[in-house]
């Protein structure tokens, strides 16, 4: 593992890499969740990337995006648009250090922001997706990320309103939502990505793991998995494990790990 902070379009940002001993031409690129759920899950992609390193599938790497936490800038300093410009420049990056393809695991907000770079053409040929939890729907993602703020204020005494935390953004205000400043414009620019899946993704093999205790696939999941079978070769496995995004404690999730290790080795979890 090697952590380094490195300048991309002029944003330092901090970069954690695994590299296989043995060198790959592939490179793998996580796409971390939002806000507190990326602290939970640094742990897994930890674990993840030193699994892919040793097992030689490819190199791994984690951009935090900038204004998030651990790289430069504030969160009221950033939107959607610049994290996709920063990823375009690093994906450039990788091509120009010799790599011939690149897969991704997006976790959650993640996923949103991977369909949103395929709807162009990347610098490098895209290999295999695997997708961890996947929200795909901006407005529901903001839903969710507003109710912690009401339930925050609920703790407190007090009622609150998506309605009205909307009304602040619109006239301005920056809503701190469990330490995270969230401002007008980057709600508008989560809610402006896109699902245009670019034609010359289509086929390409994309895994889909999803955390639930129910005993078959929800609604909501199998009609957006009909929705990526449009683009994709799409296959889907549904693990009875701890929700690791939002679980009180740090968990492990080895099922999860294991299948995306075996699928970006072999193409299949089966």
């Amino acid at each position: 593992m090697e952590s380094a902070f490195i300048s991309v379009n002029q944003h330092q940002l901090y970069l954690l890499s695994a590299k296989s001993q043995t060198g790959s031409a592939v490179a793998t690129l996580l796409l971390p969740p939002f806000a507190e759920e990326m602290n939970k899950c640094r742990h897994l992609f930890r674990q993840l990337m030193v699994q892919l390193a040793n097992s030689t599938a490819s190199d791994v790497f984690l951009l935090d995006p900038y204004g998030t936490g651990d790289s430069a800038g504030d969160l009221t300093d950033t939107t959607a648009l610049v994290w996709r410009q920063d990823y375009l420049s690093f994906i450039e990056s990788l091509k120009t250090q010799g790599y011939q393809s690149i897969n991704f695991v997006a976790v959650r907000f993640g996923v949103m922001q991977l369909l949103d770079l395929l709807t162009e053409p990347l610098p490098l040929p895209l290999n295999k997706l695997v997708l961890w939890q996947p929200q795909l729907a901006a407005g529901s993602f903001l839903q969710q990320f507003f109710r912690v703020k009401i339930a925050e204020q609920m703790a407190l005494g007090e009622k609150l309103s998506q309605k009205q935390i909307e009304s602040w953004l619109q006239q301005g205000e920056t809503v701190e939502i469990a330490g995270y400043p969230l401002q007008q414009q980057l709600v508008d620019s989560i809610l402006a990505l896109k699902a245009a899946v670019h034609s010359s993704y289509q086929q390409t093999p994309l895994l889909w793991l999803e955390t639930s205790n129910l005993p078959n696939i929800s609604v909501v999941a199998q009609k957006n998995i009909d929705m990526l079978k449009q683009y994709f070769t799409v296959e889907y496995q549904q693990l009875n494990d701890a929700p690791y995004w939002s679980a009180q404690e740090l968990v492990r999730a080895d099922l999860l790990i294991n299948s995306t290790v075996l699928f970006l080795e072999s193409g299949h979890v089966a």
